[in-house]
């Protein structure tokens, strides 16, 4: 058992409570959280903050090998079946690609990370050299395999913790029933897709299917979350809210390919649950200070009035409800992964509002303290 003190937001509120005292079981499972005045083995500083370990609700951490590479592009000539991304994923060696996740695993976890969803590129391959790397660093991967082929999808969700599809023209009726007869025997397993990134998407879906993306896809059971929906209106919303369909909105990579903001406010207004990604790590790094204030900072411009708390909700406890872990918040059952944040630190000494310094002011550098499922990762003032 470990045990860290300090000050912390608690529970699934982000509730800001002064002195607390965290006990971690062997296993890395919050066990207790009290008032209680005892020697702690780890103090932190009173100008310390504890917070829950961020969660990156998307990536693609296989194709950090193409930063900058992409720039000026549209998204379909960057990430589309012929793009630069596909090629270079034909192209290359195996330690091409190991070096590629790995750089990826290495600003993941600096940046804050202690979990990450990933669509993940080339089948079972794909999937076996990220968990082969995944053993190397203090994260955890849930991986959402992907394959052209019908007859892998059975395989591939066994080996992965679900699946992520490209798009509505890569799934069929037979292969949502094989999802779906998966999903009866493991309800864990996660079913996602990419949906109203682009208007050229919302118009070929109208014209093939007569209906748009969000509408085809809650034709189905299985889907837990939707990608993007940067174009999503109204109606679409409702019927994500009706089929307790959940959105993750990757607000700074939709920006890279010059595409609308999306309907954050009025997805949060239906009570959808909200996750922030920042996608792939070709068109920017993976960093959840970064992520939270250009998504704040952007909503105004979109006349967005978005709340700091909402924000880092969505990178910490919200992704945890929709990876159907517990994961993601201070709280008794839940997975010892957190961050301390130094609020004496120049980008956020001074700030009266603790949300949003954390969202708005912050960086990586005022990480002082990082634990994951209990074992100390960073300690800058270790004591």
């Amino acid at each position: 058992m470990v045990t860290v003190s300090g000050n912390a937001l608690i529970g699934p509120e982000l509730k800001h409570v002064k002195d607390v005292r965290i006990q971690i079981s062997d296993e890395g499972t919050i066990i207790d959280i009290s008032k209680e005045v005892k020697p702690s083995d780890h103090e932190l500083p009173s100008s310390y903050l504890l917070i829950p370990g961020f969660i990156n609700a998307h990536t693609h951490v296989g194709d950090a090998f193409l930063k900058d590479q992409t720039y000026g592009l549209s998204l379909e000539e960057s990430v589309g079946d012929k793009g630069v991304k596909n090629r270079k994923f034909e192209s290359s060696t195996l330690e091409e690609k190991n070096a590629s996740i790995k750089n990826s695993l290495e600003m993941l976890v600096q940046n804050g990370y202690t979990t990450f969803l990933d669509f993940r590129e080339e089948g079972l391959e794909g999937i076996n050299l990220l968990k082969s790397e995944l053993t190397n660093y203090p994260i955890r991967g849930l991986i959402l395999g992907r394959s052209s082929r019908e007859e892998q999808i059975t395989s591939i969700m066994r080996k992965s913790d679900g699946f992520g599809f490209v798009d509505v023209f890569s799934i069929n009726q037979e292969m949502m029933n094989e999802v779906e007869k998966i999903k009866e025997k493991g309800p864990e397993k996660l079913v996602a897709i990419h949906v109203a990134e682009s208007m050229d998407m919302v118009s070929k879906s109208t014209s093939a299917f007569g209906k748009s993306e969000i509408d085809l896809i809650c034709d189905y059971s299985s889907f837990d979350y939707v990608v993007h929906a940067n174009y999503a209106n109204e109606t679409d919303l409702s019927l994500l809210k009706k089929n307790e369909v959940n959105v993750v909105c990757c607000p700074i990579s939709n920006s890279y390919y010059g595409l609308k903001f999306p309907p954050i406010d009025s997805i949060l207004k239906k009570e959808i649950l909200l996750g922030l990604g920042t996608d792939n790590v070709l068109s920017c790094n993976p960093d959840p200070f970064r992520l939270m204030s250009m998504t704040l900072y952007a909503a105004r411009s979109n006349n967005q009035n978005l709340k700091a708390k909402e924000i880092l909700k969505a990178v910490t406890v919200n992704p945890g409800y929709i990876s159907k872990r517990k994961i993601g918040q201070l709280e008794i059952g839940y997975s010892g992964d957190m961050l301390g944040i130094n609020l004496d630190n120049p980008n956020i000494k001074f700030s009266k509002d603790v949300y949003t310094a954390l969202t708005m002011r912050a960086d990586h550098s005022d990480i002082g303290f990082q634990m994951y499922k209990g074992k100390v990762v960073k300690w800058k003032d270790l004591r």
